[in-house]
C-alpha cells in the first residue's frame, strides 16, 4: 500500500503511511559468588601481580584458582563471537533505518496531465502546472497527476482517501506515480475544498518520507491564498532539490550512541575481570614462587593492647583496634 497525505480548508494533518522495526536484545549473566578486592579480607586470597609494563595490582580474591588458570574458555569465546555478531546485526539494521536511500524511478512521463473536472484552474495555470510537474519528473522519474473535482465524492466514499487511491488504481498507475486529487465544495458561497496526495510504494526511492511529509505541509500552507496553482508551485518547488537524494537522518544518532554503550558495557562485563585475571596469571605463571596457596586469617593478637582473639573478628573485642591480616604467616597487611 502506497502513502496517503491530505488536508482540507479548516486544516487538518499531513501524515503518510509508513513502517519501521526495531529489535533489540542482549544477553544476561549470573554471577559465580567470587569476591574480588583491592583490599584484604577475612579468607580471601592475595594474588597481587606486576603486569608487563612493571605496574604493581594489588587484587584479593575469594578464589583459589585466581592467577592459576587462564580466563579464556570455549563458553567465553563463543559469548564473545555472539554478542559481536548480534551487535554488528543490531547496528548494520539501525543504520540502515537511519538512511533515505534516494534515486530516480522510472514512471511513464504520459501519466503527466491536469484532469480539471472542478474546473478550477485556467488555461495559464495549467501551463504553468505542467511545466512544473515535467521538473519534478527531470528530478524523480515520477509522474504526477493533478485531478480535481467536486464534493459529490462524499455520496459515495467516507474519506478522500478512499477515493484517491481507487482513483490511482483507476487510471491504471503503477507504484511510480502520484495523484493529487483536490475536491471543491460548488454548493456554498464560500470556497470549500479537501484534498489527498497518493503515491505508490516505488515513489520512497525518489520521495522520502521526510520530503513527502513537507511536500503536504507547504501545500497545506500555500492554499492559505485558495489558489491551487500558487499552492502547489510553493510546495513542490520547497521540496524539488530534496527528489531522489540519500539523506541520513542525523536526530536518530543518538539512539545509535545508547546501542554502542548497551553493548559496550555486556564487554566490559564480559572482558573488564578476565583481563585482570589473564594478566595475573601470565605473572604467577612466569614467577611460581609469588604464588600463595594459603587463605588469610586474621592476626591473632591485637597490635594495639596485646589481647587475644579467640573468635577471628576483624577488630579487636576489647580496644576496638582494627586486626592485620596474614597470608600463612609470613606477610601482614
Amino acid at each position: 500500500m502506497g502513502r496517503h497525505g491530505g488536508g482540507s480548508r479548516s486544516g487538518g494533518s499531513s501524515r503518510s503511511s509508513r513502517s519501521s522495526s526495531r529489535s533489540s536484545g542482549g544477553s544476561r549473566g549470573g554471577g559465580s559468588g567470587v569476591r574480588t578486592s583491592s583490599k584484604p579480607f577475612k579468607g580471601c586470597y592475595n594474588r597481587s601481580y606486576y603486569d608487563r609494563f612493571g605496574r604493581l595490582h594489588t587484587c584479593y580474591t575469594s578464589s583459589a584458582e585466581f592467577g592459576t588458570k587462564s580466563a579464556w574458555n570455549v563458553g567465553i569465546i563463543f559469548a564473545l563471537i555472539f554478542l559481536t555478531c548480534h551487535m554488528l546485526l543490531m547496528l548494520g539494521a539501525f543504520g540502515a533505518s537511519m538512511v533515505d536511500f534516494g534515486g530516480k524511478v522510472s514512471g511513464d512521463p504520459a501519466r503527466i496531465f491536469i484532469a480539471d473536472n472542478a474546473d478550477v484552474l485556467t488555461d495559464d495555470e495549467e501551463k504553468d502546472i505542467l511545466k512544473l510537474l515535467k521538473d519534478v519528473y527531470d528530478a524523480s522519474g515520477m509522474p504526477v497527476t493533478v485531478y480535481t473535482d467536486d464534493f459529490s465524492w462524499k455520496k459515495h466514499y467516507d474519506r478522500l482517501a478512499v477515493y484517491s487511491e481507487e482513483l490511482y488504481y483507476r487510471i491504471g498507475f503503477d507504484e511510480d506515480a502520484m495523484i493529487i486529487l483536490f475536491t471543491v465544495n460548488k454548493d456554498y458561497d464560500f470556497y470549500d475544498w479537501e484534498y489527498d496526495m497518493y503515491c505508490g510504494d516505488d515513489t520512497t526511492k525518489c520521495l522520502s518520507d521526510e520530503a513527502f511529509d513537507k511536500l503536504l505541509n507547504n501545500f497545506q500552507k500555500g492554499m492559505s491564498g485558495q489558489n491551487l496553482a500558487d499552492a502547489l508551485d510553493y510546495a513542490w518547488n520547497s521540496v524539488i532539490d530534496d527528489l531522489a537524494k540519500t539523506k541520513i537522518n542525523w536526530a536518530e544518532m543518538p539512539v545509535l550512541v545508547i546501542i554502542v554503550i548497551f553493548y559496550g558495557i555486556f564487554y566490559m562485563a564480559l572482558l573488564g575481570g578476565r583481563k585482570k585475571q589473564n594478566d595475573a596469571y601470565r605473572y604467577f605463571k612466569k614467577n611460581p614462587d609469588k604464588l600463595s596457596d594459603n587463605p588469610m586469617v586474621l592476626y591473632s593478637d591485637c597490635p594495639n593492647c596485646g589481647a587475644s582473639n579467640a573468635t577471628q573478628n576483624e577488630v579487636c573485642p576489647y580496644c576496638g583496634s582494627l586486626l592485620k591480616m596474614s597470608d600463612g604467616n609470613k606477610k601482614f597487611v
